[in-house]
């Protein structure tokens, strides 16, 4: 990610394609705003956009389906409940994504946007309640698919609104996603009548076709597809509120479990691996890839396997805290844990040889290849392994991970949540004169 923003890279006009019709107040408070949604590219590479209040609330509400997701994995954790569990978190996350794409775009906080974003919210908080059901394989898929049609519907709704306010290549990205959308929701809206099977392939269908949409609507803005710094901190705040939901669900699991001096110590290495999962993502993690048009999908995709590491590897240290006075972990107990740390650490090597300055024979990118293959190698051949022993293995593998990552000098990297002016004055501070993406 270089020092300039996509949009003054582009040279695009951003008054032709934002709105151009002020906002008016309903009401004296003040609170209640009518505001035409907008095109949010940025003219100032120096400038920073940062969630809002309503957006945090909303990611609260996904973190409850996330919830049940996970609930519902540290119950049976077999290998047709993994799968269930990893497709059903790519649906519900890639709706959070949707919104949170839109948003990153057009959103002007007002009075419509909020209305509608609140029935966003109360669909995805039917989903959730179906979702338990879903996993166990005992119905509830017609009402999970009904929540989804109305969820989608209200951001279809969104877009045909910044399509009547916008102008230019604007509002060719808005068509493109309506039309796309549109006819997806029309499959998810078709499944409701479809017998199981064929529900669940419709499906599948409709995500195939929705995760291709964005690889043409971002090329429809020539580098100004996203404001960058708006959305590496909405899923850094979203990864965030993952982890901590994880670290809770294990206290609410293990409460008035009878801790012994075995458990207490799973327990606390554990943490220590979940200090590092956030110290990884945080400090260490680049994500320059988001600013190279189109390639930025990388970074959003990649963060499906991301987060399910992280809820997976939650539920798996509660299982592995009970089950610490047992003579091995059962298979679910370790691939919960295990395979979720190495779904996280494939994720960000994936983020990682996105940017334009790395290669394949970065020490980084090589290293989290390494922990993946560890981490999956445990998770399968860990079965006779005490699970204190378990633990801390996977634990100090992680910490090594850490630490290597910590000492490698990482010129040209950006991290999910350092400012750009930090940036800059680090490689001036440093005497580096390059950018991220000029080393390559």
């Amino acid at each position: 990610m270089t020092a300039t923003s996509p949009e003054s890279a582009s040279g695009l006009d951003t008054q032709a394609i934002t709105a151009s019709k002020p906002g008016r107040l309903v009401g004296a408070g003040g609170t209640f705003r009518l505001d035409p949604p907008r095109l949010r590219t940025i003219a100032d590479p120096r400038e920073e956009r940062h969630a809002t209040w309503f957006e945090l609330f909303f990611d609260l509400v996904f973190v409850a389906a996330v919830s049940e997701l996970g609930a519902a994995l540290a119950q049976d954790p077999s290998a047709p409940v993994f799968a269930r569990f990893l497709a059903l978190f790519v649906v519900v996350i890639w709706a959070w994504v949707l919104y949170a794409l839109y948003a990153n775009r057009f959103d002007t906080d007002d009075l419509i946007f909020r209305l509608a974003k609140s029935g966003a919210m109360l669909a995805i908080a039917a989903i959730a309640v179906n979702l338990h059901r879903v996993m166990e394989g005992q119905g509830g898929s017609a009402g999970f698919a009904a929540g989804y049609v109305v969820l989608r519907t209200l951001l279809i709704g969104l877009y045909a609104r910044a399509r009547h306010h916008i102008d230019g290549r604007g509002r060719t990205l808005t068509e493109i996603y309506i039309a796309g959308y549109s006819f997806t929701t029309g499959l998810w809206f078709l499944s409701i009548f479809l017998p199981s099977p064929y529900r669940y392939v419709a499906w599948c269908v409709a995500m195939l076709i929705d995760l291709a949409i964005p690889t043409r609507a971002w090329r429809a803005l020539d580098g100004a597809a996203i404001v960058i710094s708006h959305l590496t901190e909405r899923f850094g705040t979203f990864f965030i509120i993952v982890l901590g939901e994880s670290l809770a669900a294990v206290v609410a699991g293990v409460a008035g479990f009878e801790f012994t001096a075995v458990c207490w110590i799973v327990a606390g290495i554990s943490f220590v691996m979940a200090l590092s999962l956030w110290w990884i993502y945080f400090d260490l993690a680049d994500t320059s890839v988001v600013g190279r048009g189109a390639l930025g999908l990388i970074y959003v995709y990649a963060h499906f396997t991301l987060l399910a590491g992280v809820a997976a590897f939650g539920e798996g240290t509660r299982l592995a805290i009970v089950d610490a006075t047992n003579p091995s972990l059962a298979a679910g107990a370790r691939w919960a844990m295990a395979g979720g740390i190495g779904a996280f650490a494939l994720s960000l090597a994936v983020i990682h040889i996105g940017a334009e300055w790395t290669s394949l024979r970065d020490r980084t990118f090589l290293s989290r290849l390494f922990l993946t293959t560890f981490a999956f190698a445990l998770a399968a051949a860990g079965g006779r392994i005490p699970p204190l022993v378990f633990v801390a293995l996977m634990a100090v593998a992680l910490f090594g991970q850490l630490l290597l990552e910590a000492t490698t000098p990482r010129a040209g990297a950006a991290s999910v949540a350092e400012p750009v002016e930090t940036r800059v004055q680090t490689r001036v501070f440093t005497g580096a004169t390059s950018t991220p993406g000029e080393e390559a």
